[in-house]
This record gives structure tokens, sequence and C-alpha cells, in this order.
């Protein structure tokens, strides 16, 4: 639940920055496990990535059904209704275009030496794209992810995708289909970032992998890179929200959730300038909270404060 502190209270200073420096994604529990999972892969191939995605997704795979058969890619993508289908082909089209522009060009010419001289721009092989689908399923990360790399020119894309439980969001796989991504493996955590850069008897190697995951996904990529490219070190999601106390309660509920619905590590903070009104954001979390498909409880998402702090360059909230 939120968690509303007050910098005119005595005990501020220690209880934000117990907040603050809570246990994260750097806690060496974390990397110890990560480092054991990648070892594991790396020698037991197939049998490690199977007997992990049983114990943590509470999945029953053979190397035959790590990945989704087109049938079953095609049966989910029919389950999706008009209206999302409609929203995501919206989002496919405006951000391939964005990246199309995006394309650096190559140039070559002869300087007045006769050298020859120039750049040339090229996609890596493959790559590897990671879609959280734990406390919620995005796919809006395979669309920001598979879409630029499609336009780049790698030529060999994989998705992989933990389905927790056996549960599939559709979405993520009819995203999947609208970004020319055929290869999507229902495997999730560090055992799915060490399958994909170190490959195992099913899985091939990639060269690069991308995509947000979880504290156990981000030290599995911090281990791999070297091996193989990655987009960032990403830490776990945080928000820092500044009121001025003119904005609209509901938007700022959803500014809060949509990191804090990532996972327990994330942290959203809100500053206001005045007093917070405990009551009137305390009604518009639960009821943002329902918005989301998969949503975690009030008690699983990350952090959300409130923390009153006087603002005297901030405008007075109108009445």
């Amino acid at each position: 639940m939120p968690l509303f502190l007050n910098s005119r209270d005595s005990g501020f200073e220690t209880a934000f920055s117990a907040l603050l420096s809570a246990k994260r994604e750097e806690a060496q529990d974390v990397d110890d496990t990560v480092a054991a999972i990648i070892a594991d892969i790396r020698a037991r191939g197939d049998a490690a990535l199977i007997g992990l995605t049983a114990r943590f997704d509470r999945m029953t795979l053979t190397p035959d059904t790590l990945a989704f058969s087109s049938q079953e890619i095609d049966a989910a993508c029919a389950r999706v209704p008009a209206e999302e289908r409609a929203a995501l082909d919206l989002a496919a089209a405006r951000i391939r275009a964005y990246h199309e522009r995006q394309r650096p060009r190559d140039a070559r010419w002869t300087d007045d030496t006769g050298a020859d001289l120039g750049w040339r721009w090229s996609a890596v092989q493959a790559a590897g794209l990671y879609v959280p689908g734990g406390l919620a399923s995005y796919p809006s990360s395979v669309l920001m992810n598979a879409i630029p790399a499609q336009v780049a020119g790698v030529e060999r894309l994989v998705i992989c995708a933990p389905t927790p439980g056996g549960a599939v969001n559709p979405l993520v796989l009819l995203a999947a289909r609208l970004s020319g991504v055929d290869t999507v493996y229902r495997i999730g955590g560090a055992q799915a970032i060490a399958a994909m850069a170190y490959g195992t008897e099913t899985i091939a190697p990639v060269d690069k992998i991308t995509g947000p995951g979880n504290a156990f996904v981000a030290a599995a990529k911090r281990r791999v890179f070297g091996k193989v490219g990655i987009d960032m070190f990403a830490g776990p999601s945080e928000i820092l929200v500044i009121g001025d106390g003119t904005g609209d309660p509901d938007w700022i509920a959803l500014d809060l959730l949509s990191q804090a619905e990532h996972d327990e590590s994330a942290q959203s903070i809100l500053i206001p300038p005045h007093r917070p009104r405990p009551k009137r954001l305390r009604r518009r979390l639960p009821g943002n909270l329902n918005t989301w498909n998969a949503a975690p409880s009030p008690g699983q998402a990350g952090a959300i404060t409130a923390r009153s702090s006087p603002c005297t360059t901030c405008p007075r909230p109108r009445r």
C-alpha cells in the first residue's frame, strides 16, 4: 500500500533514507543466484533450461515445446479483440515510421589524394528480445524492441517471454507477429538471458540482447555483457513526480503506477507542494490498478510514496 511520509515529522530523514536504500537489484544474493543459473545453462543446456522453467514458472516443457508453434501463435492472435488489435496495428506503424527515418546513411567518396574514404552501417546478425511476463506482460516491449531491429536489418530475431503457470498474453504474440518475429520461446528470467547468450541444444546464441526485466534479468544481462552486446544496464524502475497542486490525481496515480507495476523493487515517489491528501490518493490508486490486465496488487507493486515538502515557487492549488 502507499507509504506517506511528511518532511516535517521528526523521523522523516530516517524513514526516507531507509526507503531509498532498501534492498534492490544489486543485492549480492541476486547476483549469486544469477551466476549459478548461468553456469547451469552453460553446463547442461536444454536440461537446465527446462528444469529452471519448471521450478520458477511452473511449466513442464520439452525441447520441442520451448517455442510456441505457429498454430499456437495463430490461435492466440485470433483471441485478441478488434479494438486492441487496432491499437497494436497503429502503434506498430508509428514505431516503424519513426525508426525508418532514424536509419543512418552510408557514405563513400574519393578525396584529393585518391584515397577511398567512407563509412558503412550494418546490423548484427541475430538479436534476442526479452519481454517480461511475470507480474505484468508488455506487448509494447515487443514492438519497441523488434521493429527497430527489423528496420536496421537484423536477420534473425527471437523473443523470450515467460508464461508463468502457462498463462499466455495473446497481445504479446500478436505484437510478435506484427513485428515479423516468428520464434517466441516461453522461457524467462536469468535462464532465458543465459540461453540466448550462450545457446543450448535448441536455442541458437544471438549477438545482442535487449529488453527490460526484473532484478534477476538485469543481473544476468550484466554478467553476459561481453559475450553478447546488450542495450543498457537498467536498474529497477523508478519515477519521481513533483506536483504543483494543479495536476489531475488520476494522471498522477497512473504515472506512479506505470513504474510501480514493473516489480517489487520499483519505487514511485510523489512530492506535492503542500501537505498531501492521503485519502484522495488512496482512492485513485486501487481504481487505476484495475486498468492493468495483469496488474499486481497494491501490496505487490513497488513502493509508492507521497512526500510532503514546502515549495515556495509552486502555485497554490485553485479552490
